[in-house]
């Protein structure tokens, strides 16, 4: 038996598409500890009861998604699913009501950890609903509960369909909203990796947010002038145009060697501007513009093969506008050819990206394990 099989289908009439993704496992003779299952928003329910039924052994977790895509490939109807048979130890749990008090939830974190024979080699991969801005309050709850344990934390903000503004993740049998879901993966043949991918780079523009309301995530003011005024006049375009040329210009912060984005959300007629990260007063942020994007695909596959000579699976949390930008491009199809080199790979392309506690925007998080 396979350690890992992974299964598409691309229908979204519900039982035509769950039979698709039985016989595809049933073909590999899955037996799974852990199912990891993305799907358009209408979908989840069904497939995650379905799931845990036939697997009632199993972990089911599974978050709604822009497109679905894995090893066989990718569409944007229908389901993608990760099966876990062998190898691991899993624990999972919930945190709720995740735009206001996720920390109220704190001892779910320390029950699964307790379920747990070892921290080494063991991460948290946690997938939450969007729109909610509690991406930050549950990161913070993490940490608290994780300190001294050494374990990272990986996940995504759910993602949908372009015309929908409604996600939900799911848990064993039951699909959720202003919800976390996360479970505890303790690999027990190797070490686990983790890698961010980013495909942009700053300019020579730099900016400090000098009014800004953190809870709605709104930038009033950089360098003491309206927000859209300033950027508008520094990247030479009309106020009315700046929502779309910022697409490709998101607001970057140095951290740790690396950028942290945010993404923004929408520009308002007052001169403010509100994003899908927060950014804090006082922060010094730069204006950043895409990089050569396909040396950047092949810089992190060369990282990962330096760091492990043959993946065993891998799972992919890749910012829905980045998703949208190689659509555009016409290059999904290669991005997604290019994650085969990560061993059998599934994928969440949602509204946000999560690592070492941070919140990110149009960034790539791969967890790799050995």
């Amino acid at each position: 038996m396979e350690r890992c099989v992974v299964a598409l289908t691309s229908s979204s009439v519900n039982e035509e598409a769950y039979s698709e993704i039985q016989t595809q496992l049933d073909f590999h003779e899955a037996s799974p500890k852990l199912i990891v299952v993305f799907s358009e928003t209408n979908m989840l329910w069904f497939f995650v009861q379905k799931l845990q039924l036939r697997y009632p052994d199993a972990v089911v977790i599974g978050s709604s998604t822009y497109v679905n895509f894995n090893s066989e490939g990718y569409s944007h109807c229908g389901a993608s699913v990760m099966a876990v048979n062998s190898g691991i130890e899993v624990s999972a749990g919930l945190l709720f009501d995740i735009d206001r008090h996720p920390a109220m939830y704190k001892a779910h974190i320390k029950a699964a950890l307790d379920k747990l024979s070892s921290y080494e080699n063991t991460c948290c991969l946690e997938f939450m609903t969007a729109f909610g801005k509690g991406e930050e309050l549950v990161l913070d709850t993490f940490e608290e509960a994780l300190d001294g344990t050494g374990i990272v934390v990986a996940g995504g903000s759910a993602g949908c369909a372009l015309d929908r503004k409604e996600t939900y993740v799911a848990l064993g049998k039951d699909i959720y909203k202003q919800t976390c879901a996360f479970v505890f993966i303790h690999n027990l043949e190797g070490k686990i990796g983790f890698y961010r991918e980013n495909i942009f780079k700053p300019t020579s523009l730099r900016f400090t947010a000098t009014h800004a309301d953190c809870e709605d995530r709104i930038v009033m003011e950089y360098n003491e002038e309206p927000a859209a005024e300033i950027l508008s006049r520094s990247l030479n375009v009309p106020v009315d145009k700046l929502k779309e040329t910022l697409e490709l210009h998101p607001m970057g912060r140095i951290a740790d060697g690396g950028i942290n984005i945010t993404e923004t959300d929408e520009v308002y007629p007052d001169g403010s501007i509100s994003y899908f990260a927060t950014i804090y007063n006082h922060t010094k942020m730069l204006l950043l513009e895409t990089d050569d994007i396909k040396r950047v695909w092949y810089e992190t596959v060369q990282r990962v093969k330096n760091d492990f000579e043959k993946p065993s699976f891998t799972i992919s949390i890749n910012c829905l506008s980045r998703s949208k930008l190689f659509e555009k491009q016409n290059s999904f199809g290669e991005f997604v050819n290019i994650l085969r080199n990560y061993g059998k790979f599934v994928g969440l392309s949602g509204y946000g990206e999560q690592l070492n506690f941070i919140h990110l925007n149009q960034t790539m998080i791969l967890l790799v394990f050995e």
